[in-house]
């Protein structure tokens, strides 16, 4: 399940946002539940998160573009180190 926690320091991924190339398409689900099993849908959790994420502007662990449906979502750099280990 991707659920995550944005913070400012001490997160488990550093995170770019990008408007092209992007390692990892994303969707945010406002369900908890439609975010199980997927690295690419994720639910925003201050409470109990999987992942803390950093947004970065340089030296990002990975390149996150948003899209607008859960059919969009997924990893466009399938060979990336990260892959099923969000979600």
């Amino acid at each position: 399940m991707a659920t995550i926690k944005e913070v400012t320091s001490f997160a488990d991924i550093k995170v770019q946002i990008v408007s092209s190339n992007p390692d990892l398409f994303v969707y945010v689900t406002k369900t908890k539940s439609e975010a199980k099993s997927s690295d690419g849908i994720w639910y925003f959790d201050n409470s109990f998160p999987d992942k803390k994420v950093q947004f970065v502007k340089n030296f990002a662990d990975l390149k996150i573009q948003y899209v607008n449906s859960k059919r969009e979502a997924g990893w466009k750099n399938r060979s990336h180190k990260l892959q099923n280990r969000i979600g």
